[in-house]
């Protein structure tokens, strides 16, 4: 899964930079209480970084915090009638960074790519489902693989729910959307097969009910 990650990021890194000039007002929607000093402090600001150009209230939005590789996002947003996936990932991870220069010096480099409606309309079915995913936390002590994957949506209230998992060990269904929301953070052009795939996985996720102790949907 890492060789994949870092393929995507080098192949995203080709795109423009955009360094963080402007003051931030996205507040993240995540407790931080339970962290301390530095990490308490990095969690406080890599999603409102990484989240630069996204709406506050996201339609769909994927986050993908891993320990070692630069942190990435992508948001699904309507503009003046059109329909985008805008796509973010830092120059490097913002974590070492802030050990080894001020966290100012890295660059936030951003993608937007125009889609149509039945795409974007595809992708909020499937993230409403995704939004839905937890992991049984009181099974997964001492697992994890440093990578956590976030998927977020605003719901009929307004208020915004989060999908959350860390590892999938062996778990296909899991594997293919993490998958496919890679394949979005670092689209050019949409196409009938890849909307198919999004289809047929979104099929596969309403049929199971996550049974296995690792992970279960959150309704």
């Amino acid at each position: 899964m890492r060789i994949k990650q870092t393929t995507l990021i080098l192949t995203f890194l080709l795109t423009t930079l955009l360094c963080f000039g402007q003051k931030e007002h996205l507040k993240p929607v995540r407790d931080f209480n339970k962290y301390e000093g530095d990490m308490k402090k990095y969690y406080k600001n890599v999603f409102p970084l990484l989240y630069k150009g996204f709406s506050e209230k996201p339609y769909a939005r994927y986050t993908v915090v891993t320990s070692f590789t630069a942190e990435y996002a992508f948001s699904v947003e309507e503009i003046d009638e059109k329909y985008y996936i805008i796509s973010n990932i830092f120059s490097e991870n913002l974590w070492y960074a802030g050990f080894k220069k001020p966290r100012d010096s890295v660059k936030l480099i951003t993608k937007k790519t125009e889609i149509s409606k039945k795409f974007y309309l595809k992708i909020g079915e499937l993230f409403a489902i995704a939004s839905q995913i937890r992991e049984n936390e009181d099974n997964m002590i001492g697992v994890s693989d440093g990578v956590t994957y976030y998927f977020e949506i605003t719901d009929k209230d307004e208020r915004i729910k989060t999908g959350k998992f860390r590892v999938f060990t062996d778990y296909s269904l899991l594997e293919k959307l993490v998958k496919i929301c890679d394949s979005l953070f670092s689209i050019e052009i949409e196409n009938d097969t890849f909307l198919k795939e999004i289809d047929i996985l979104i099929y596969d996720l309403k049929k199971d009910k996550f049974s296995r102790k690792l992970y279960y949907y959150n309704e």
